[in-house]
């Protein structure tokens, strides 16, 4: 059966559909409330939106497509889930550094019991606490509780006839008959409540003991009661209160540049921040935080993890409704999947957001980031090596007057400022960029002693291209890299192409080409206004071919002051200045500049 004769076939029924292309690779695991209508819909004429790019190169791959019935559509959303974690298709949004976090287990039912570390909940009838995220918290808090509460360490009593840890006053020794259950039951209650996160309850218990203690003046055991109290206390003050209902939530804050993403967790019990944790996401769809978090908050659950009441996101995830319903079914009570607007939890979201986008910019301007984007532009635009050392130029004018041009370097992705260069036009005149920017290159070229540019950028179009080619090829470098990038459409254009390259949005490529093009800019304007101000009016209106001294002294006396003469529009500048026309415009654009 070929794929078109499977499309027409498939059920009017929910469930999981894969993707293969003709060499039997998982491309795409989706879900869908209709099989049919949803499948089909990816090879109709559609317009897949912010996706477009991601999801048409993938349906031009697939050869063929399989399908799992599900009973409804949350069946469907866990099946998904389960076989993106496990099958990793190329274009899902997959959860890549997924962690079985540590919980403390504490089994009621045994007379004497001992906490033990575990990476998965079972629904065996005893307690389980955390997620500990990072696990390091889960370790100091264990450390904690033995050495203020002395719980059993060891796996079992049964054949035990001593207790060395008794003998250092860290337990009971149930083992040896010295505490009865119930006694060590009142040690278990008051370590539960620790582990609940309700500390402020037995530190009370744990001073209406001491005081009872110190009534029957049993000084030996209210100091050890005193010493558990100050243990206590001393590690809570480095928890933070988060929420003054000691609430339990789950926070997930995105932040997202180009196609790259950060997620970060915030874990909180009992109100207070426990743990934290965060996921990267490379080569997703730009501004499509909700897709992440409709893509990761599934996988994320689907392990043996404690799902609290409340889940706060920074963004709406996508099928949130679902979402919410799949988080129900498998906690077993109702889950608030929150986007908060105002108010505490709008406050936590935004520490999470906060700690995502420190996170991403660190990875942005990590040297590895870098490497992957200069890859990405000599892939990109078919150049002979690296490019890691990349010179752009700009140039800046007012229909000619006071024209300057500017080159910036870039070496391994960072600006280079102590190798800026600034260029004063100094042969042509009037309104020719492609002049002026053939100037520009001539003289750039000239200096043998500058190490030449793996890439040597143009901010412009085809025609800025032509010009450095003939500039380079003048100079005696005719297989020098150049490549022009033009504003509008942000397309790059290259020697012996006939079509333009379209960088794809978010690419870190497109990312580190706009960023060395947009420092030019902004290097080249900055010295076009030192110009403007050192020049100041009267030399600026010598630099408007049309204006001599004859006409500057004219316009001053007509005008009366250079106060004046700089607020005067076109129309005065022709009738009561007596300038030309053409004249009168240029000199109009100049005062303007002048004056911002």
């Amino acid at each position: 059966m070929d794929l078109q004769e499977k499309l027409r076939s498939l059920p009017d029924a929910p469930g999981v559909y894969l993707f293969t292309d003709g060499e039997g690779a998982l491309l795409y695991v989706g879900k869908a409330s209709s099989l049919r209508r949803r499948v089909q819909s990816y090879f109709s004429e559609r317009d897949f939106g912010y996706d477009a790019e991601r999801l048409g190169a993938m349906v031009a791959q697939v050869a063929d497509v399989e399908y799992l019935l599900t009973a409804n559509e949350v069946e469907a959303l866990i099946l998904e889930s389960n076989l993106i974690k496990e099958r990793r298709p190329r274009y899902n949004i997959v959860l890549r550094d997924d962690k079985h976090y540590p919980f403390i287990r504490l089994d009621p039912r045994d007379p004497f019991p001992a906490l033990q570390v575990v990476r998965r909940i079972r629904r065996d009838g005893a307690l389980y606490f955390g997620p500990y995220v990072p696990a390091g918290t889960m370790w100091n808090l264990l450390a904690l509780i033995h050495r203020t509460f002395p719980l059993r360490t060891c796996r079992s009593i049964a054949g035990r006839t001593r207790c060395l840890e008794y003998h250092l006053g860290r337990c009971q020794a149930p083992c040896e008959g010295l505490v009865t259950s119930e006694e060590y039951g009142q040690t278990v209650e008051k370590v539960r409540l620790l582990l609940e996160s309700k500390d402020r309850e037995v530190v009370r218990q744990l001073e209406a003991q001491m005081r009872e203690a110190a009534d029957r003046m049993e000084f030996e055991r209210a100091a050890r009661f005193r010493d558990q109290i100050a243990s206590l206390r001393r590690a809570g003050e480095g928890q933070r209160a988060i929420s003054a209902k000691a609430e339990d939530q789950d926070v997930f804050g995105v932040a997202q540049e180009g196609r790259e993403a950060q997620v970060q967790l915030l874990v909180v019990r009992g109100g207070k921040l426990i743990g934290r944790d965060r996921f990267a996401f490379d080569g997703v769809s730009p501004d499509s935080a909700g897709a992440v978090l409709g893509a990761l908050l599934p996988q994320y659950y689907l392990g043996a993890r404690e799902i609290p009441q409340t889940v706060l996101v920074s963004h709406a995830p996508s099928d949130g409704d679902l979402l919410g319903a799949m988080l129900a079914a498998r906690a077993g009570q109702p889950v608030a999947l929150k986007v908060p607007e105002r108010g505490a939890k709008a406050r936590l979201v935004e520490m999470a957001v906060g700690n995502a986008e420190a996170v991403l910019a660190q990875s942005l301007a990590s040297a590895s980031a870098r490497e992957r984007a200069m890859a990405e532009v000599q892939a990109a635009l078919a150049l002979p090596r690296l490019p890691r050392r990349i010179e752009c130029t700009d140039i800046s004018d007012i229909s000619g007057v006071l024209a300057v041009g500017s080159l910036v370097t870039f070496v391994d992705g960072q600006p280079r400022r102590s190798e800026y260069k600034r260029f004063r036009i100094r042969t042509v005149t009037g309104a020719d960029d492609y002049a002026m920017l053939g100037e520009v290159l001539r003289r750039r070229l000239a200096h043998a002693e500058w190490a030449l540019p793996d890439l040597l950028l143009i901010d412009g179009g085809r025609g800025q291209l032509t010009v450095g080619l003939l500039a380079a090829k003048e100079a005696g470098f005719p297989d020098l890299p150049l490549a022009s990038l033009a504003k509008e459409e942000e397309l790059v254009f290259r020697p012996g192409r006939t079509q333009p390259i379209r960088l794809p949005d978010g690419s870190r490529a497109k990312f580190l080409l706009q960023q060395v093009r947009d420092e030019t800019h902004r290097f080249a304007l900055a010295y076009h206004r030192t110009l403007r101000g050192k020049t100041g009016l009267q030399s600026a209106l010598d630099e408007i071919p049309g204006i001599g001294d004859k006409r500057k002294r004219q316009l001053l006396r007509r005008f009366g002051s250079l106060k004046r003469l700089r607020t005067a529009s076109v129309e005065e500048l022709t009738q009561l200045g007596g300038l030309p026309p053409r004249v009168a415009r240029t000199a109009h654009r100049l005062l303007n500049a002048i004056a911002e």
